[in-house]
């Protein structure tokens, strides 16, 4: 598994690079995604661009990661600040620049899909958020800020909008709520281990088959976009030859 230093600068070939990619990266954990321990950046997404910046077409090319609260980094993309993220469709947002406005079909261009599933604990809990998953019944469910609350309108959960894992893990814990979202799969066929099972709740059991599929994209920034239009054309096709199963298999039940 990668592990980069916070002030991480990543390029294939210092002696020929010429342009400067700042991908904001959140500060604080977002398990799978990035994870920090002792300032040291890991985790799927992390992985993947270490992967991506090393590929020749990109050899003129340095990553330099900026550490930012997530918010932050959704508007210093906007605003300039940054230059590019990893991060789902949103045909709302402002100054920024997906595939799609560089010629490629949208549909295409998804650099990793996540799929996140409710986790529940054998017993009342359980019966309940199956019985909701049957759709005979609605059931509470624990979701940290920032997970999308999407889903079929077969089924009626309650949300209890949470601020940190540690709270919808203890909330699901305690009997307060009958399940609890976590990012359970990518792209449709690597199962991984949850962030409750990373950090030892090993009594909460995933709920197959997924409720929700989140396809990331390669986001630019509008200001960045313009100057280096070439760059981000290359960054996107070589996000699609990457060998991403090498990646998950890291990430599998058992192996964290």
């Amino acid at each position: 598994m990668l592990t980069l230093p916070a002030s991480y600068l990543f390029a294939a070939n210092t002696e020929q690079s010429s342009t400067i990619v700042r991908f904001c990266a959140p500060h604080n954990n977002v398990y799978p995604f990035f994870v920090t321990d002792n300032g040291n950046l890991s985790g799927i997404n992390a992985d993947m661009l270490q992967q991506l910046f090393n590929k020749r077409s990109l050899s003129d090319v340095t990553l330099s990661f900026v550490r930012r609260p997530w918010k932050r980094c959704n508007s210093d993309l906007e605003n300039g600040e940054v230059d590019m993220m990893i991060g789902g469709y949103d045909a709302k947002r402002n100054n920024v620049v997906y595939p799609s406005e560089l010629g490629f079909a949208l549909g295409d261009t998804a650099i990793s899909t996540a799929e996140v599933c409710f986790s529940s604990i054998p017993g009342e809990q359980m019966e309940n958020a199956r019985r909701g998953l049957r759709g005979e019944s609605s059931f509470i469910v624990g979701i940290e800020a920032g997970f999308s609350k999407q889903h079929s309108s077969a089924i009626k959960p309650q949300w209890v909008v949470l601020f940190n894992p540690i709270e919808k893990f203890r909330m699901l814990e305690m009997g307060r709520v009958d399940a609890i979202v976590q990012v359970c799969s990518m792209d449709g066929e690597h199962p991984i281990k949850t962030e409750a099972e990373a950090i030892g709740f090993n009594d909460f059991k995933t709920l197959y088959p997924p409720y929700l599929s989140n396809p990331a994209y390669a986001v630019f920034s509008e200001k960045f976009a313009k100057a280096h239009r070439d760059v981000a054309v290359r960054i996107v096709t070589e996000s699609q030859n990457l060998d991403k199963g090498i990646i998950f298999s890291q990430y599998r039940p058992g192996i964290l």
